[in-house]
């Protein structure tokens, strides 16, 4: 008998467990705690969907809460849609849910913004309401900046255009200039390039950024791989820009080009860039992965700046080049194996001799991790 005492104290204890954690509340001031007040998107381009955005709903009290009902306060009409506790909420409205005791639920949260075709960005807010047993409602607010784009996939420019454009162009595929053709970007134009994405030229490129205005080249990803990390930041987001043998006169003013698998590749051809920057590339391999690689070309800079890449920064084989006032940096930390050098200098490729003319570099800084970068 003497041991059948000790059985029942730890039977009611768990019976008491039980029931405290069963046990639900319609007392007023109990209420939900939320991880945040304000579930903010970056900026999306419109008519597409956004990344997932998570929100936790904890209920810190002593006893569950029951949730009558989910739902966006601008109902079906709503932009955002979300996902609590593995139900979608269809309409914008979900019902029956609860919260037990020092526990939490997951609410995830996308959306689709509308094409408004304007060139200004619009701003869309909604409240996600949580009506509780008690009577009580709490809300989070919910938020997201849309961008319209003009939209070109695989376009090919078989005749003298001028760009300047106050939304971004959103290019899938490649951009193609024909030979012969010459493709003007105006200040402060913005193209943004898929996964897989590429400027192609075999006529001419003239990029005419400003001061305050540079033309930007850059991959189509605006959210974020981690709140701190956006996917801007980072590289391989798109292909990079190939200036083709047999392509001419390029000139580049006030450019910026980041988060490409590679920035320029050139061939027999002549380039002349100012005021410009190339940063974090990064591919498949180094080989392929440079800032800028140079073929036989003509190459005139100043104030131009390439930074972090898998590859060599800035890699001339043959030809000749003449730099003032230019910055090659080799910091890259992202991707595996041997990165290469900030400034890579060659006449021979396999059993191929390139002739060089001659290379200047005028008050420039050449620079790394390694203890030699050239």
């Amino acid at each position: 008998m003497k041991h059948l005492f000790p059985f029942l104290f730890l039977l009611c204890l768990v019976i008491g467990a039980c029931d405290s954690y069963d046990d639900f509340t319609t007392d007023p001031s109990s209420v939900l705690s939320f991880s945040a007040s304000t579930v903010a998107f970056d900026t999306v381009i419109t008519a597409e969907g956004s990344s997932t955005r998570t929100l936790l709903v904890h209920n810190k009290g002593g006893k569950g809460l029951r949730i009558l009902s989910v739902e966006f306060e601008k109902g079906s009409e709503s932009p955002f849609r979300a996902n609590v506790d593995g139900w979608f909420l269809e309409d914008g409205r979900g019902t029956d849910f609860e919260v037990r005791t020092q526990d939490s639920i997951f609410v995830r949260l996308e959306c689709t913004l509308p094409d408004t075709d304007k060139d200004e960005t619009t701003t869309y807010e909604d409240r996600l309401l949580f009506h509780l047993e008690s009577g009580v409602t709490q809300s989070v607010s919910v938020t997201a900046i849309g961008m319209d784009v003009y939209r070109w996939t695989d376009v090919t420019l078989t005749e003298d255009q001028t760009l300047e454009a106050k939304r971004p162009i959103l290019v899938e595929g490649s951009l193609t200039v024909s030979e012969d053709v010459t493709f003007t970007i105006k200040a402060g134009t913005r193209i943004f390039f898929r996964d897989n994405g590429s400027l192609v030229v075999r006529g001419t490129l003239h990029i005419e950024g400003e001061e305050g205005k540079p033309v930007v080249l850059r991959g189509d990803r605006t959210d974020r791989l981690l709140w701190y990390m956006p996917y801007d930041n980072m590289p391989d987001r798109w292909n990079g820009v190939v200036l083709a043998d047999g392509s001419k006169d390029h000139k580049i003013e006030w450019m910026d080009l980041h988060s490409s698998r590679w920035g320029i590749r050139a061939e027999n051809t002549d380039l002349t860039m100012e005021s410009s920057k190339l940063h974090n590339m990064s591919g498949d391999d180094a080989e392929t992965s440079c800032g800028m690689f140079l073929k036989n070309c003509d190459f005139t800079a100043n104030n131009v700046c390439i930074s972090n890449a898998m590859g060599h920064g800035l890699y001339l084989l043959g030809g000749k080049a003449s730099l003032t006032h230019c910055t090659m940096a080799q910091y890259l930390l992202i991707g595996s194996g041997s990165k290469g050098m900030a400034l890579f200098l060659a006449n021979k490729e396999g059993d191929t001799d390139y002739y060089i003319d001659s290379y200047t570099f005028s008050r420039c800084l050449v620079m790394g991790y390694g203890d030699d970068v050239i």
